[in-house]
């Protein structure tokens, strides 16, 4: 069985099979891309976050800490320095393309803002499966890579046109390994 159906909906839903891949990954692809560049009020990495780590006794070198009114929260290994940024913004900035790949990458990096506007379902779909792996290969500490290669790997594998029976354990499993 379907590690999906230990959701508590799951065994309501009509069609369980027609979840909408492009929208899960344009989502996945927006959540990471905020949490990357740290994009306030947008990123999962905020001040609830750390504190529900704090809550479960988790990485306690990333519980929040409180001078007085301020609030400072510890950078995690996932966190950008402005010089990494603009590097991840640069590289975004500088790939190429076959016209009709995707819409213009280039136009969507402000540089200015270090971040990424206006991103439609498609330019998620080839940012998770091509041109995430690609920007980050020099930035992050190998750990934080790997991860978020695996993540584009799951994406790519599960929106092939063939499935290969044999592989669908080891995505559930991969799956599985991302998620926790």
């Amino acid at each position: 069985m379907s590690i999906l159906f230990d959701l508590l909906y799951w065994a309501d839903l009509d069609v369980r099979h027609c979840i909408d891949g492009m929208h899960v990954e344009k989502n996945v692809c927006d959540s990471v891309i905020r949490t990357l560049l740290n994009i306030q009020d947008k990123m999962k990495d905020g001040l609830n976050t750390r504190q529900d780590l704090a809550e479960m006794g988790m990485q306690a070198s990333l519980h929040p800490r409180f001078d007085g009114k301020k609030v400072y929260l510890p950078p995690a290994c996932h966190t950008l320095s402005r010089k990494e940024k603009i590097n991840f913004c640069q590289c975004l900035r500088r790939i190429k393309v076959p016209q009709g790949y995707s819409s213009n990458i280039k136009s969507l990096v402000q540089l200015k803002d270090l971040k990424l506007v206006g991103l439609k379902s498609h330019d998620c779909h080839v940012l998770m499966q091509q041109l995430l792996s690609v920007a980050i290969r020099d930035i992050f500490p190998n750990k934080v890579r790997l991860a978020i290669t695996r993540l584009c790997f799951f994406f790519n594998a599960i929106c092939s046109k063939v499935l290969d029976p044999v592989k669908l354990d080891e995505l559930e499993n991969e799956a599985t390994i991302i998620l926790c």
